[in-house]
């Protein structure tokens, strides 16, 4: 499922798409996925699209205030922050050693 998740995102508008694949970690999810927006409009905007693309029923966790909104879909997580937060909480550098080169996977 990831595979049709990734490509939904990259014909989005967020900017620094990252792939970690945590598969082999201690964790219930197989992929993260990480993007970024300049607004929490434009944030939210991309929440609402991808819960209606995704037939999505439940607001994620975060999308009130808009700042960091987060999809767990199983084996896959999709973080959207918008670049504040992305550079406050850094998850990036937490999977750093588990990117996945996706100039590859278009």
């Amino acid at each position: 499922m990831y595979e049709e998740i990734f490509q939904y995102l990259q014909s989005q508008k967020g900017k620094n798409l990252a792939l970690y694949d945590i598969s082999g970690e201690k964790s219930l999810n197989d992929y993260v996925l990480i993007q970024h927006f300049t607004s929490v409009v434009e944030n939210k905007k991309f929440a609402e699209n991808f819960m209606q693309q995704f037939k999505i029923e439940v607001f994620p966790e975060g999308y009130n205030k808009g700042e960091w909104i987060v999809f767990d879909l199983d084996k896959v997580v999709v973080h959207s922050f918008i670049l504040p937060m992305r550079e406050k909480y850094n998850l990036d550098k937490l999977w750093q050693n588990k990117k996945v080169d996706i100039k590859n996977k278009k």
